[in-house]
C-alpha cells in the first residue's frame, strides 16, 4: 500500500421486489480482466461473477441504488464522462448526463436521487438530478477543487474532500439540498486530510490526516464539533470504514511492519473509539480498501497476495481469509448492497461503499 499518493488512486427487511443478488448480498466491483474496465457483480462468497457492462471504453464508479434495483455509474462510452443507469441486472443503460465536460462520481442519496461531481462550469461542482436524469440542480458553484459527493445516510449532509490553491486538503460538509460549504478540519491542523466516511446513523465523519510519513484516523461532528483522535501511531492507518451497525471500523494499517514496510498494509477491525484493534489478515503481500459485508460478519478487500489485485473476503471476527476472484486481471472498487434503517424512517435502505 503506498502513500498518500496511492491511497488516493486506487431495520426493515430487504423487500421481496427488490433483486435476487442484492437479497444475496451482491457485491459490485470493477474489474479488467476483459481488457479494460469493465462492471462486474457476484454473491457475496464470490459466486455468480459476471460482468454487467462490456464494450471498447471503460465503465466504472457503480453505485447501488437505496433500493437495490438500479446502479449508477460512470462510462466512457460516448467519448467523455458521464452518467449511466442501469437495472441491477444490467439491463436498461441509459445515459443521464449530456456535457462536454466530465461527469463523474456519482453517489444515491437516501430518497434515491444522484448527485455527481461535473466540470461543466470549468471547475468542479456537485449537480443533483432524478434517478431518470431529470429536475437536474447545481448544488455548488465554486472554484473549490473538491473529491467526490459522500452524501450521509441521514439524508441531510454531503462531505467532500476539498483543495485550496496551494494544494491542502481538508474535509467539508454541506446541506445536501445545496447551500454554503463549511470546512469542518482546518481548525484542527494544516495537514493534509481525505477518505470522509460517515457513520451509519450520520452522526459521526471518520477521515485520514497526514502527518510526516504517518497516516492516522479521526472523527468529527458534521458541523465540525467533537473532534476525536482513533488512531495516534507513526504507521500507515487508512481508509476507514464503518461496520453496519456502526459499532467498528474496518481499515487498514501498517502498524506491524517494518520500517521498510510502512507501504504495505493489512486488514484491521477496531471499535468505533479506536479500541481493540485488531489485524485480520496479516500477510507479507499489500492488503487493502475494505468494505464490509452487508450482515457485518465479513470484510471484503483488494490483495496482492497472488501478483494481481483480486478479491478476498475474512471474518470480521478473524479467522482464515477466502480468495473470491481468480483471473489474470485486477478487481477493484468493491461496492457491496448494505442495507441499513434510516434514522428519518427506520425502513429506508442504503447503499454504501469506500470511496
Amino acid at each position: 500500500m503506498g502513500r498518500w499518493g496511492c491511497l488516493m488512486l486506487c431495520g426493515a427487511l430487504l423487500g421481496a421486489a427488490a433483486p435476487a443478488f442484492a437479497q444475496a448480498g451482491g457485491v459490485l466491483f470493477v474489474s479488467n480482466r476483459a481488457g479494460n474496465a469493465q462492471i462486474h457483480l457476484m454473491r457475496a462468497d464470490g459466486a455468480g461473477d459476471h460482468a454487467l457492462t462490456q464494450g471498447p471504453q471503460e465503465n466504472t464508479e457503480p453505485a447501488w441504488s437505496p433500493d437495490g434495483r438500479r446502479i449508477a455509474f460512470t462510462s466512457y462510452r460516448d467519448g467523455n464522462a458521464e452518467i449511466y443507469v442501469m437495472d441491477a441486472d444490467g439491463t436498461n443503460q441509459k445515459r443521464l448526463t449530456h456535457s462536454p465536460q466530465a461527469d463523474n462520481a456519482p453517489a444515491w442519496t437516501p430518497d434515491g436521487r444522484i448527485v455527481f461531481r461535473s466540470m461543466r462550469e470549468r471547475y468542479a461542482n456537485f449537480y443533483r438530478m432524478d434517478a431518470d436524469g431529470g429536475q437536474l440542480q447545481a448544488l455548488t458553484a465554486t472554484q473549490l477543487d473538491k473529491g467526490g459527493p459522500v452524501p450521509s445516510p441521514d439524508g441531510r449532509w454531503i462531505a467532500f474532500v476539498g483543495h485550496d490553491v496551494m494544494g491542502a486538503g481538508d474535509i467539508y460538509t454541506m446541506p445536501a439540498g445545496g447551500g454554503e460549504a463549511k470546512n469542518v478540519t482546518a481548525a484542527l491542523s494544516k495537514n493534509q486530510k481525505g477518505f470522509p466516511s460517515w457513520s451509519p446513523d450520520g452522526r459521526r465523519l471518520a477521515f485520514v490526516e497526514s502527518k510526516g510519513p504517518a497516516l492516522n484516523i479521526r472523527s468529527i461532528a458534521p458541523d465540525g464539533s467533537d473532534p476525536q483522535t482513533i488512531t495516534d501511531n507513526p504507521f500507515t492507518n487508512a481508509s476507514p470504514v464503518w461496520s453496519p451497525d456502526g459499532r467498528q471500523l474496518a481499515f487498514v494499517s501498517s502498524r506491524e511492519g517494518s520500517r521498510s514496510e510502512l507501504a504495505r498494509g493489512d486488514i484491521w477491525v477496531m471499535r468505533a473509539d479506536g479500541s481493540g484493534a485488531v489485524n485480520l489478515t496479516r500477510h507479507p503481500d499489500e492488503d487493502n480498501y475494505p468494505a464490509w459485508s452487508a450482515d457485518g460478519t465479513a470484510i471484503y478487500f483488494v490483495s496482492l497476495r497472488d501478483g494481481r489485485a483480486q478479491l478476498y473476503a475474512v471474518p470480521a471476527q478473524g479467522g482464515d481469509a477466502t480468495r473470491l476472484t481468480r483471473h489474470d486481471g485486477h478487481d477493484v472498487m468493491i461496492r457491496p448492497y448494505v442495507q441499513r434503517p434510516s434514522p428519518a424512517s427506520g425502513a429506508a435502505a442504503l447503499a454504501l461503499g469506500p470511496r
